[in-house]
């Protein structure tokens, strides 16, 4: 079904959460490689219509936390799965993740789908 209320059905963009753990010692690390490293990638995606939105969340607060870990929300719309598929794929992506990887202490969670409802204001 697809997601209403945005002016055209999003029958084929596909949403991604994850949540990334990174160790707290290391979150100015993580923070510096994410803006040097994925924001460049995130910029060629979005200027090619490719992701239609994505954000990095640093978490606050919530329902989970562990000792140590600070956690991220990685919340994008790519335009479809072959979208998902190309970012996850990119060479600059894979360098980046393998970094990344080594700073943190628990494997991410992580979740893709097609939009069923939303409202923007």
């Amino acid at each position: 079904m697809p997601a209403k209320g945005r002016g055209k059905p999003a029958d084929r963009a596909e949403a991604t959460e994850i949540v990334l753990h990174i160790a707290s010692d290391k979150t100015r690390e993580f923070e510096a490689m994410f803006e040097a490293e994925e924001i460049p990638i995130w910029d060629d995606f979005t200027r090619r219509g490719r992701f239609l939105e994505c954000r990095l969340v640093r978490v606050q607060g919530g329902s989970e936390g562990r000792p140590a870990v600070q956690d991220y929300i990685l919340h994008v719309i790519a335009a479809d799965h072959q979208a998902h598929e190309e970012h996850d794929g990119d060479p600059r992506f894979q360098s980046f993740l393998e970094k990344a990887q080594r700073i943190q202490p628990h494997p991410p969670l992580v979740w893709f789908g097609e939009t069923v409802f939303e409202r923007r204001s």
